[in-house]
């Protein structure tokens, strides 16, 4: 058509193809509008010039406005070649069937031609697509447009995508249009460049509006390569998209691109019905076939259907397809085969080469974070074992839970002990059940452990109590492993209400009210057992749902690196307990207190650097230097029972591989500690002062994970970004020394006679008052309690009997002597009292402090004196020597009586926090030992009050260097003069079951009241 230059209609259309030129849609459509109604010939420019810009539900507008006014054969090809473009394949296909009844050109029969190919390889008619694309290269030739051969060159390109054979590499030519992103794609897909993929789409529907037309080819292009890169649930969140733009029977009749390989409707169907267990359907459409898809489908339906052996035959086919994805899955189902065959070491065999051709896949990726999360994503050995049996308690229901629990042991990775982990196969369901009740026999009643694993699909929740409970969801690893990247990158000066809706998404994606309705009712302990990205979760923070509550204030939590490591860790607390803290913020102190043997609990107060990229050079800041985690793991700490981790960050930790983690609390535990204490985050200030002093003064009550919460419960009012870091890692039983008798009384108000802590009772004149203040001062800096006479009476009270009774509770008595003692009456009964204490006691109790040289009484003057310079050094060193036991000696509340040979005993206990003198024979057995030292202690079996319907019971065991002393008439032969008594108080009247450390069985008035009537004439 001929346009006159300068005329309105040449000024419309220059107009257009300048809007053109820059990709301008709106322009372009404005000025051809505008030209239309000058000259309707203007038409088909119009249409295909929007059609070549990507808008094609404008450019379908358009023709269809534009037919209904005439009706042209070049616009009608135009609206075929429209709607395939938008791949409504069916219409178009219409059009064509329609205009091969006209008499057309060479060029229009070219592009119907193309029109009718894609079509066909809609409908995977490919024998058709390639006749249809021979039939448009030669009417392209026979038209003498050769320039258009280039357009059937990509359409073969894509024709041998669909179709699933391999393609060279796709030319440098930029896509311009989303239907050239959409065929560079699906190129770059068969080439396994997913991420190019990706990155080519994601470009796409961030720099062009798609058209509606186009809106579910480019979705679904983008979801397959979302899949493939191993992010599953960002695909799943693109259904709703596909299917309100598409329909859900079209999404239905979609091939599953996680592993149909080619895109077989009828094979992917079948496979679909045997996920969905509809067995006879998939067996009646399964049919004949020799591809490798094909065997892949029939040993999946044999698999199901219980005949393992042909299902072997098939995978072993399908395995050597030569395509890499398809292999990996065949060896992976091969090896879950062999798994519940039972032969465990053939399945670890394919599960590692599956992994292995992933490995190979993740590779091709040039992003660090696409591998990681491609290698999370598929499926490893460990993750094999744990869906074979999670297969077969599905299978024989909860008799096989043995097995699974073994499997997610096994899961765990190099211990951090350095124990031999010795498992049972996890096919072996007799030895798992041994293993696990051998396990489970030193849980305390009121804890259960609570194992963790995440497949690449599904979460497994195991609770192990008397029973075993387990307890699935259904969450893909990336999106758990996205979240908990998003909560490790939360920094204290982020927003607070981040990290609340964060630790809220991960409570749904854990499903922890499931978990939390499958705790047992009486159990408030969890001992958490959570490997590879599982172990970053704040669990202590996470809301319980449907209520108010945090998972931390509601239950104590403790984190074990295994379930094997329960008991090793048990054995090395026993030996660390103690109530003796050292508190270090230099590196030198750290090395003076390792030297001693005094101390079972530190704290490090020290500025934590952990070093994300390198872990291995995270370091300790301390006053006075650097300590890394290497050097720290070198350190000495068998002699804590429990170290605090004060510094910020010194909870972070870094993978390695897929479960071993190095930071700051592994380096503790590998040192020797049996528990330590650290924060995920930096801390606020405050608050972590206030939740570390809280849990210090706890230990003395409490086992460390009830500590620990009631700390954290003291600052509960906070937002849970302030306290929810700190977390327990390693045993959770009790730090102190005193057995469950002593900790109950220590619940009820911590009697005096009980304290660990000397107490000291200072006698002075008046006029002495600055010298008794200034030994004061220095007893309590050494961690001794000392009582100044009546100044430590409240008003109003009796001083006479505050002063005897303070006198009858001290460990010692110490008497200033000064020239103005003599005048002084009260001084003198003091002294007197405390003379005869002593001689009551039977051990060291009066001291004297000479200040002058004023003659001494004569009951006093041959007692060596001590200086006041030194004063408070020596007592401490009395008080230790004394307690060579750990705890003080009093003799047998009764006398003995004279029988023959005899031989002094000391029976320490614990519980009671004394050490008692018994005379026993020179030979005796096992049983005679228990009936003397019953006798001599008068130890009750019970103690009943309020009318007889609560009290309490007790019960005995003699140890001898923590091995219990038989009852028997064995003869006993004594490697010490020391043997411990271990108290066990059963509660009467109330709840059972309970626990040791659990009291709530009677009231607290209650419960001390008792145990003071049981035991008041074996404390001092």
């Amino acid at each position: 058509m001929r346009i006159e230059p300068g005329s309105p209609l040449a000024d419309a259309v220059k107009a257009a193809r300048s809007a053109a030129l820059r990709g301008n849609v709106l322009g372009v459509d404005l000025a051809y509008a505008k030209a239309a109604k000058i000259s309707p010939a203007v038409a088909h420019d119009h249409c295909s010039t929007l059609l070549n810009l990507g808008a094609i539900t404008k450019a379908a507008q358009r023709c269809d406005e534009y037919l209904s006014a005439g009706n042209d054969t070049t616009l009608r090809v135009l609206r075929a070649q429209i709607r395939s473009a938008a791949t409504d394949h069916t219409a178009a296909e219409q059009d064509v069937r329609e205009l091969r009844r006209l008499k057309l050109t060479e060029l229009e029969q070219a592009r119907l031609a193309r029109v009718a190919a894609l079509a066909a390889a809609d409908f995977y008619d490919y024998p058709t697509a390639e006749s249809e694309l021979d039939a448009a290269e030669r009417h392209f030739r026979r038209a003498g447009r050769p320039e258009y051969l280039e357009h059937i060159g990509r359409d073969r390109l894509l024709l041998d995508v669909r179709r699933g054979t391999r393609v060279a590499k796709l030319g440098d030519r930029i896509a311009r249009t989303p239907i050239e992103f959409l065929q560079r794609a699906a190129a770059l897909r068969r080439e396994v460049r997913y991420e190019e993929a990706l990155a080519l789409m994601t470009r796409c529907v961030t720099s062009y509006q798609i058209e509606a037309a186009l809106r579910f080819a480019v979705l679904y292009e983008l979801t397959v390569l979302l899949v493939m890169t191993r992010q599953a649930g960002a695909a799943r969140r693109l259904f709703p998209l596909l299917v309100a733009a598409a329909g859900p029977e079209v999404v239905s009749r979609l091939p599953d691109a996680t592993q149909a390989l080619s895109p077989e409707r009828r094979l992917s169907h079948v496979r679909r019905l045997i996920a969905e267990d509809e067995l006879l359907k998939a067996e009646g459409m399964l049919g004949e076939g020799n591809s490798p898809l094909w065997h892949l489908t029939a040993a999946e339906l044999a698999h199901a259907q219980g005949q393992l052996d042909q299902a072997v035959l098939h995978f072993e086919v399908a395995s050597r397809s030569g395509h890499a994805e398809l292999t990996a899955l065949a060896l992976r189902e091969l090896g879950d085969t062999f798994a519940d065959a039972g032969k465990e070491d053939l399945a670890a065999q394919h599960w590692e080469e599956s992994h292995r051709i992933e490995d190979t896949i993740a590779d091709h990726r040039d992003s660090p974070s696409v591998k990681l999360r491609m290698l999370r994503a598929a499926p490893g050995v460990r993750d094999g074992r744990v869906r074979a049996a999670a297969r077969r308690v599905h299978r024989e229901g909860d008799r096989a839970l043995p097995g699974l629990v073994v499997a997610v042991e096994a899961a765990r990775g190099t211990p951090v002990l350095p124990h031999t982990r010795e498992l049972p196969s996890f096919t072996d369901l007799r030895a798992a059940r041994r293993w696990l009740a051998a396990v489970r026999r030193h849980l305390p009643g009121d804890q259960v452990v609570w194992m963790m694993h995440a497949t690449p699909d599904r979460l497994h929740h195991l609770i192990i109590g008397r029973r075993v409970t387990h307890v699935t969801t259904d969450v893909h690893i990336g999106d758990l492993t996205d979240t908990i990247r998003r909560l490790r990158a939360w920094k204290p000066k982020y927003d607070k209400a981040i990290l609340g809706a964060l630790l809220v998404e991960l409570a749904g994606l854990i499903a922890l009210d499931d978990v939390v309705k499958a705790l047992p009712p009486k159990v408030t302990r969890i001992a958490v057992v959570a490997g590879d990205v599982l172990a970053d979760v704040p669990l202590a923070g996470l809301p319980v749902p449907g209520t108010t509550d945090f998972l931390g204030l509601t239950h104590a939590l403790s984190s074990l690196p295994c379930l094997s490591a329960l008991r090793p860790l048990q054995r090395r607390s026993r030996k660390q307990r103690g109530d003796e803290t050292a508190t270090v913020a230099e590196a030198a102190e750290l090395q003076r207190i390792l030297r001693t043997t005094s101390f079972q609990r530190l704290r490090i107060n020290a500025h934590g650097m952990h070093d994300r990229m390198n872990p291995d050079q995270s370091w300790l800041q301390f006053d006075d230097g650097q300590v890394s985690v290497e050097a720290l793991a070198k350190l000495d700490f068998s002699a804590f029972g429990t170290v605090v981790l004060g510094a910020c960050e010194s909870g972070m930790a870094q993978q390695r591989g897929r479960d071993e983690r190095t930071g700051f609390v592994r380096a503790a535990i590998t040192a020797g500690a049996a528990a330590v204490v650290a924060a995920r985050w930096k801390a606020e200030g405050e608050a972590a002062r206030k939740v570390l002093d809280a849990f210090d003064r706890n230990l003395a009550r409490f086992p460390r994970d009830r500590a620990l919460q009631h700390a954290l419960g003291e600052v509960a009012d906070r937002h849970p970004a302030d306290w929810a870091c700190w977390s327990l890692h390693g045993d959770a039983g009790v730090q102190t020394s005193a057995g469950p008798l002593r900790r109950r009384l220590r619940k009820n108000g911590d009697p005096v006679p009980l304290e660990t802590r000397p107490k000291v009772f200072l006698s002075f004149a008046g006029k002495d008052r600055e010298h008794a203040e200034r030994l004061r001062a220095e007893l309590e800096a050494r961690n001794v309690n000392a009582f100044l006479d009546e100044n430590e009476v409240e008003p109003g009270g009796n001083v006479a009997a505050a002063i005897d009774e303070a006198l009858a509770t001290s460990d010692y008595y110490v008497l200033l002597w000064s020239a103005n003692t003599p005048q002084r009456e009260w001084v003198a009964g003091e002294w007197t009292a405390a003379f005869n204490l002593e001689m009551t006691r039977r051990r060291a109790f009066l001291f004297l402090v000479r200040l002058d040289e004023e003659p001494l009484p004569p009951l006093l003057a041959p007692r060596k004196h001590i200086d006041l310079v030194d004063a408070a050094d020596r007592l401490v060193a009395v008080w230790r020597s004394d307690r060579k036991s750990e705890l003080p000696v009093f003799p047998q509340p009764v006398p003995p009586t004279p029988g023959g040979p005899t031989a002094a005993i000391s029976v320490r206990s614990h519980d009671l926090g004394t050490t008692h003198v018994v005379m026993t024979p020179l030979h005796l057995t096992g049983a005679a030992l228990y009936r003397a030292v019953f006798d001599a202690l008068q130890l009750p079996t019970e103690q009943v009050t309020f009318d007889g319907t609560i009290g309490m019971r007790f019960s005995y065991e003699l140890y001898q260097q923590n091995e219990p002393i038989p009852d028997d008439e064995s003869v006993v032969e004594l490697a010490s003069d020391v043997v411990d008594i271990a108290v066990r108080v059963e509660s009467i009247g109330a709840s059972a079951d309970r626990g040791e450390d659990h009291d709530e069985g009677l009231e607290v008035d209650q419960q001390r009241m008792l145990l003071v009537a049981a035991f008041r004439h074996l404390l001092p």
